[in-house]
């Protein structure tokens, strides 16, 4: 068995609010953010297994869970056909599913791409943590990835957009801007060990083991709710798509 990692302060993770249901969508967002600058395509691949962990909790959260074995392409057309998921949540779903699907088949995948996969996951992490847990969750900006040595003109560009806005954000919370710093040493450290990396990526592939299990415990739990819970969430997963 595999001794648990204790992950990089989330501060420095856009997906740190994921921990609490599940650390292997911790895991994954972190695997995808390292990988960003150097491999591309697996930073993709990572995302695309984010969401399609994700889905599944939301599914499970309303009591609509079947298993892992539905594809991804069913289960948010199903849950978006029932009203779950808002039309453009579901479209930032197939976003990143199409760009996961072509780095799988196809070995694509271009840092634009990249980044493009990470803001949206980002932003579909922050809409589930909004709709089951709190409506009121202020995300701050975007913590841009490590940039690549070479990188386009455009690249460049957005990441300084990105970089700018996170700058502009901290001057403006002095507090979170002290703790991230002392986040983001912590996190430099553990990036300069490489077995930390290994072990947390051996991780997220025997954490599915435990999954199911999981999922199903989650399902019997909302399956035990009254439907008007269902209407609930319905209106907090709209509400929170309208503040992305």
């Amino acid at each position: 068995m595999v001794a648990p990692v204790t992950a990089p302060n989330p501060l420095t993770s856009n997906f740190a609010q994921l921990e609490q249901y599940d650390e292997q969508l911790l895991r994954l967002g972190l695997l995808a953010e390292r990988y960003f600058p150097d491999d591309p395509n697996t930073c993709l691949l990572k995302l695309l297994q984010l969401t399609e962990l994700l889905a599944p909790h939301v599914a499970a959260n309303v009591g609509e869970y079947v298993s892992t074995g539905e594809a991804q392409y069913e289960l948010v057309r199903r849950l978006q056909d029932q009203g779950i998921l808002p039309r453009e949540i579901a479209q930032l779903f197939g976003e990143v599913r199409r760009a996961g699907n072509a780095a799988s088949h196809a070995m694509a995948g271009d840092h634009r791409t990249a980044l493009g996969a990470l803001k949206i996951t980002w932003q579909l992490g922050v809409w589930f943590h909004r709709t089951f847990t709190d409506a009121a969750f202020r995300s701050g900006p975007f913590i841009p990835p490590k940039a690549p040595e070479e990188k386009s003109e455009d690249l460049r560009v957005e990441l300084d957009r990105l970089t700018e806005a996170l700058a502009e954000y901290q001057a403006a919370h002095q507090e979170t801007v002290q703790r991230l710093q002392a986040a983001e040493a912590q996190l430099q450290q553990a990036q300069d060990q490489q077995s930390f990396w290994e072990q947390l990526a051996t991780e997220a592939e025997t954490g599915k083991a435990a999954l199911e299990q999981q999922l199903a415990a989650q399902q019997a739990r909302a399956s035990a709710q009254p439907r008007a819970a269902l209407a609930g969430f319905i209106s907090a997963s709209n509400q929170a798509a309208a503040e992305l």
